[in-house]
């Protein structure tokens, strides 16, 4: 594994995660739609001789939307009546993690956001509604499949370092196996199944262990600068433009219908693109047809749909935009398509139960913001050189900036330096808590103050107070708990208080485990420099707060005990020291 490296945002994956992310225009046509289809509908159904009007909520993907419209308009067109009362079916667009959000709610006859009928791209959603805290248990239990996509990796033909179109593998996206200027492009996982395949296919392959879950911290923190927070439209990412082209190409993990959709409304200028094929096994999306509502008529009128979308017109349709049908077969209409493979890929394990609820936490813990204060040493011990090397100071220097290279903007960070020689508490409070991205009214952001503070670090002298100064730094961090952010203290240090504190190591550990708190937790991690460093303290005082410690007299060290301190994310409050 490399120590650190780490690819920046250039402007072209800023101009990719721009696209990809960016729905004001789709929304603004969504909302005059609807609004429209409000005042629209109710004239046209009272105009049908209809006292009163139903709706049967119909919810969907924006690939199968199309379809499900026709369908309904089909269904409308008959006007259908349940128990006396006509039923109208509406189609909307909503994220997946909406639905299931206002499904598992324990409201869902009262949410206007929950539908009756629900068609998201993979049955992993019913699966992950069903498991969750609030449990959807109305929803139906064995949804039939309207049609089929696995998930592959999109690039244009000649993409170098990608392999032939049936050899693809999932480690292809790993950080050191790619070109570190190529952006990896992947839906958030909790916004769609084809972003949880990827992290499953990911774990799955790095296995379990502190080794793995470094491993799966520097792909987490690799690849979410580029993820997209809903359905990728690949013409918003290959636009064809100057600046498009000019870029290095991301890889990109899309559904197969997403390539052909692509293919087929791409601009003259804009590359066409290759489907590649995950040799290994990939999850085959299957667009299940689910039924939520428990209410008699609108189940009636769910079923009758049904019989409308899956009569011979519309399972045609399906194909024409690029799905396959639900066994997975490619239909001539698919096959004939370029940058298609048509026979059948592998499939590995669905994505199920625990495997599905890891791939999301994993993500979530390794991309939630932090909240860190930084406790640098700057003793008399931190003049001493590490192993006939640099000074320990130095390499605190490289250890800092690296640090702040490997937070984003989001994170809230403040930095302490300790010394006697700052009189009155031992410590000079260099940087106050802020967002790495914030900037004052000259324009320099919170990260460039610190990176200063810094490149300008330098010995002070006289002892660290080393312990006063970590109980100080927990407390300063615990009392201003954010909720939504990982809180922690990283400790920079040469690992020695010689009695300059007035609490005993005994007291700091019995202080530490009295405020760890495991529903509010805040950790430390500890990174000391060199061998005089009392390696055994300062692992009982981590360890006191599920965090870790590290003792390296080798710099180039530093980059994976970042990334390993980070991967204690995945099981504080609950770590195995």
């Amino acid at each position: 594994m490399s120590s650190g490296r780490h690819r920046h945002p250039s402007p072209t994956a800023a101009n990719t995660r721009r696209v990809v992310r960016s729905p004001l225009g789709v929304t603004a046509i969504v909302v005059a739609l609807i609004a429209l289809a409000a005042i629209a509908v109710p004239v046209t159904m009272n105009a049908l001789g209809c006292g009163e009007t139903r709706y049967l909520r119909v919810s969907t993907t924006q690939s199968v939307a199309p379809v499900m419209r026709a369908a309904a308009t089909e269904f409308n067109a008959d006007r259908p009546s349940y128990g006396g009362e006509c039923v109208f079916a509406q189609v909307d667009e909503i994220a997946p993690h909406r639905i299931m959000a206002a499904l598992t709610g324990g409201q869902a006859g009262d949410s206007t956001i929950a539908p009756h009928v629900w068609v998201p791209e993979s049955s992993a959603w019913v699966e992950l509604a069903r498991v969750s805290d609030g449990g959807a248990h109305g929803i139906e239990t064995d949804p039939p499949s309207l049609a089929s996509s696995p998930v592959v990796l999109a690039a244009p033909p000649g993409t170098e370092g990608m392999p032939e179109q049936d050899d693809a593998s999932w480690t292809m996206l790993l950080p050191d196996e790619r070109d570190p200027d190529r952006p990896v492009v992947m839906v958030d996982p909790n916004r769609g199944a084809d972003g949880m395949t990827v992290m499953r296919a990911v774990r799955e392959h790095l296995g379990s262990g502190d080794a793995a879950d470094t491993a799966m911290t520097d792909f987490v923190r690799d690849v979410q600068l580029d993820s997209a927070f809903g359905e990728i439209d690949l013409t918003n990412v290959f636009t064809g433009s100057a600046a498009s082209n000019d870029r290095v190409d991301p890889v990109i993990a899309v559904p197969e219908q997403a390539v052909v959709a692509y293919n087929d409304r791409r601009s003259d200028s804009a590359p066409s693109l290759q489907a590649h094929y995950v040799s290994d096994g990939t999850v085959n999306l299957d667009y299940p047809y689910v039924t939520t509502t428990e209410d008699a008529e609108l189940q009636a009128a769910a079923a009758d749909l049904y019989e409308v979308v899956r009569g011979s017109e519309y399972r045609e349709r399906l194909r024409e935009l690029g799905f396959r049908d639900p066994g997975g077969e490619a239909a001539p209409a698919l096959a004939e398509r370029s940058g298609i493979i048509a026979e059948q890929p592998p499939a590995g394990d669905d994505l199920t139960g625990d495997a599905l609820l890891a791939s999301v936490t994993d993500w979530n813990r390794l991309s939630m913001p932090s909240r860190t204060l930084v406790l640098a040493d700057a003793s008399q011990n931190m003049a001493d050189d590490l192993n006939g090397g640099p000074q320990r100071i130095e390499v605190a220097k490289q250890a800092a900036l690296m640090g702040l290279g490997l937070f984003p903007d989001e994170t809230d960070m403040g930095l302490w330096l300790m010394s006697e020689e700052f009189g009155g508490d031992g410590r000079d409070r260099a940087a106050d808590m802020h967002p790495l991205g914030a900037g004052d009214d000259s324009g320099v952001t919170r990260r460039q103050e610190m990176v200063k503070v810094a490149e300008e670090l330098e010995v002070e002298g006289g002892g660290s107070r080393l312990y006063d100064n970590i109980l100080a730094a927990y407390d300063e961090v615990q009392d201003n708990y954010h909720e939504d952010k990982i809180n922690s203290v990283i400790l920079l240090t040469a690992g020695q208080d010689e009695g300059s504190s007035d609490l005993s190591h005994q007291e700091l550990v019995a202080a530490l485990q009295d405020r760890f708190d495991p529903q509010r937790p805040v950790t430390m991690f500890v990174i000391a420099f060199g061998e005089q460093a009392d390696g055994p303290e300062l692992a009982q005082i981590a360890r006191a707060t599920s965090g870790s410690s590290f003792v390296t007299e080798d710099p180039d060290e530093i980059g994976d005990i970042f990334l390993s301190s980070i991967s204690r994310r995945l099981c504080v409050p609950n770590c195995d020291n």
